[in-house]
């Protein structure tokens, strides 16, 4: 690659960190938004580069958000966290990466990414080219009644008492605290509404993989990252937990492409269709995965990539 570094900014008076990756710098920038609250996205990166191969045809850069990661060098303290500084961050990032590359900026957000990334794109639309948001959060109330039925519906059909057990102890929505959210999470994901090709326990030892192999994060970062995201959610949960883009995102001014698995318990698929029918944009697409539930940028890599080359093909050719 003509460029892969890990690289220190500073964003709005704070040290922040990102991975720029790419073959060509005069390829267009694409920035990843990883999902969460409170998961790092820079420990993806080989694990993005071999099955997306995205640094093909863009510059893609990574960055670990407030509360995630290598942000957590900088401050652990959850009261600096709310859904505004989230949104500050992004476009303070994105008017630095234009001014360095000198043009609009591509991005790609997953989950709650995507939702801060909307946000961004409708107080500063002129840093951003397209924005594709990829099981985006957009009614959480809704959202969360899905979940926990799921759920609980799936326990049920299972017989799975520890399940049942946990699931009934916490209650149906709201979870607003971290455990109540980390006990549906569990058994959502552990009965494939979260992903369709792994439970809980795969992708949280995935995750501490990544974290260990790679060579951005020290033990003491590693440790820092695990500990933030119970911490990063707590704090920022609660705040996000009225969110509802109909009301309150009625008109964006960049093309937008909305990415929904089939499957998505988490994000499910009546709000993202409300939302891309209500939303007025200058072009709005809405692609469906059919075997994917909340990733399919890692259920169905090849088609979320062909997905991403489309439209820097069409651009290419304006």
């Amino acid at each position: 690659m003509e460029i892969n570094r890990l690289e220190q900014v500073k964003i709005r008076e704070t040290t922040q960190w990102i991975r720029v990756c790419g073959s060509d710098l005069s390829n267009p920038v694409l920035l990843l938004m990883q999902m969460g609250p409170g998961l790092p996205i820079i420990n993806e990166t080989r694990r993005f580069q071999r099955i997306l191969g995205l640094e093909q045809a863009f510059t893609v850069v990574y960055w670990d958000q407030p509360g995630s990661g290598l942000a957590l060098r900088e401050s652990a303290r959850p009261d600096d966290l709310n859904p505004s500084r989230m949104v500050a961050d992004t476009i303070a990032l994105l008017e630095l990466l234009r001014d360095r590359f000198g043009r609009k900026i591509f991005v790609a957000g997953f989950s709650f990414g995507a939702t801060f990334a909307t946000y961004a794109a409708v107080q500063r639309p002129e840093l951003i080219d397209t924005l594709v948001a990829v099981g985006m959060d957009v009614d959480i109330r809704a959202a969360e009644r899905n979940a926990y039925d799921f759920a609980l519906r799936a326990a049920r059909q299972r017989h799975h008492r520890r399940a049942i057990r946990q699931l009934e102890a916490i209650g149906p929505p709201p979870h607003l605290n971290g455990k109540q959210f980390t006990t549906r999470v569990r058994w959502m994901w552990t009965f494939g509404g979260v992903a369709s090709n792994s439970n809980y326990n795969q992708t949280a030892r995935t995750l501490a993989a990544s974290l260990l192999r790679s060579p951005d994060y020290s033990i003491a970062d590693v440790v820092r990252t695990v500990r933030g995201i119970s911490t990063t959610q707590a704090a920022l949960l609660p705040l996000l937990a009225n969110t509802y883009l109909v009301e309150t995102v009625p008109r964006i001014d960049v093309p937008i492409v909305l990415v929904q698995g089939e499957l998505d318990q988490v994000a499910p698929l009546e709000p993202a269709q409300r939302f891309y029918d209500s939303v007025t944009a200058p072009y709005k697409r809405l692609e469906w995965f059919e075997r994917s539930a909340h990733t399919p940028h890692l259920e169905e890599p090849g088609r979320f990539r062909e997905a991403l080359m489309s439209l820097r093909h069409s651009k290419a050719l304006q």
